[in-house]
């Protein structure tokens, strides 16, 4: 098999864990628009997320044990593994953030608004910065310089999270609230949409590595 091939057959699986990645976040993004919702079923939607998150797992070994069998001629099989990795490890972070959130909405506790809005929009750049990053592996192969492009929007957008996460942190210690355990459980939420962004930043470095070999 050539090089080529392999490449588009390995971006192209990227591409299906990112669309994967993409439900997975949306998932949390309306779990989140609806914490007030008293008739959300809170594990129901948790058990959603897992799902998702299973699935991108076996897609993620699947993936790995073809790029470690055609791995030699492969140029850039290390990048390909480390943006394989990150896509498994935000998953894992979504996943853990929605099971912190359904814990929190079980034991019927209200999350302030200004927080709760500030997690909703971070969610949505996460949205916004997975659909870049699905158009930078459409297009590696394609047009690498509109690839780039879209590589350096999500780097963008891992700046604007930067500040609504340090935002989020300030008005959550701010609130004094004597609950630490709501407070260390939204501090959670925040840290694993925080690092998910950092994960997406990093592929989409990856991707610009890639980009720039091809332009």
């Amino acid at each position: 098999m050539g090089e080529g091939i392999a490449t588009l057959a390995i971006e192209e699986q990227l591409q299906q864990i990112s669309l994967k990645l993409l439900d997975e976040t949306r998932v949390l993004y309306e779990f989140l628009s609806n914490t007030s919702n008293s008739n959300v079923n809170a594990m129901q939607i948790y058990s959603k997320v897992n799902g998702i998150k299973n699935d991108i797992e076996v897609s993620k070994y699947r993936l790995g044990e073809y790029i470690f069998k055609i791995r030699e001629g492969l140029l850039d099989k290390d990048l390909y593994v480390e943006i394989l990795n990150n896509l498994e490890k935000v998953s894992q972070n979504l996943d853990a953030a929605t099971y912190r959130l359904s814990v929190i909405l079980s034991k019927q506790m209200n999350i302030d608004n200004v927080i709760n809005r500030l997690l909703i929009v971070i969610c949505e750049k996460i949205i916004t910065s997975i659909t870049y990053f699905i158009e930078t592996l459409r297009l590696l192969s394609v047009n690498p310089k509109n690839s780039y492009e879209n590589a350096r929007n999500v780097i963008k957008l891992e700046q604007e999270i930067d500040e609504l996460y340090r935002s989020l942190e300030l008005a959550l210690f701010e609130k004094k609230l004597a609950d630490f355990s709501y407070i260390m459980l939204l501090k959670d939420i925040a840290d694993r949409l925080e690092d998910s962004e950092d994960l997406l930043k990093s592929s989409a470095d990856n991707i610009t590595y890639i980009a720039y070999e091809r332009m």
